[in-house]
């Protein structure tokens, strides 16, 4: 399964009207967020800050992306906001002095199982912000 990106997120906001930019569909997968370009697929030297999915049969995996987004950039309040890690990310951008729209972003779809996935990219990948480990599968143990 290959992985889509990186993309940085200053150029995926700015072509999101263009028909040829790749874009997170609604099924599930894996995303993650890094402080530099990699190739072909994220590595720990690619600075992983965070890994995150959208696990199950929602139709939120796009959604979930534009959560993470949203919250990144500090668009949340004192009691409210989407995304947690949205949160730990533009609370890491401000104290290192980088804005979010250099980050990277990439997306990996079509796996077996969603949950396995991101519990596998998050143990591979060790990224800086996250908070939890994701929960393995039930079915897959």
């Amino acid at each position: 399964m290959p992985w889509h990106g990186p993309y940085q997120i200053g150029c995926l906001l700015e072509k999101c009207l263009d028909d040829g930019q790749d874009w997170p569909g609604d099924r599930g997968g894996v995303y993650v967020i890094t402080h530099r370009r990699w190739r072909d697929e994220p590595n720990h030297e690619s600075g992983v800050l965070y890994v995150g999915g959208n696990t199950g049969k929602s139709q939120r995996f796009c959604t979930r992306i534009g959560d993470l987004i949203a919250d990144m950039f500090g668009f949340y309040g004192h009691e409210t906001g989407h995304h947690s890690g949205g949160q730990s990310i533009w609370k890491w951008c401000r104290r290192n002095h980088l804005n979010p729209l250099s980050l990277y972003i990439g997306w990996l779809t079509h796996a077996r199982c969603n949950r396995c996935a991101e519990a596998r990219a998050c143990e591979a990948l060790r990224p800086k912000l996250n908070k939890k480990k994701p929960a393995q599968c039930k079915e897959h143990r």
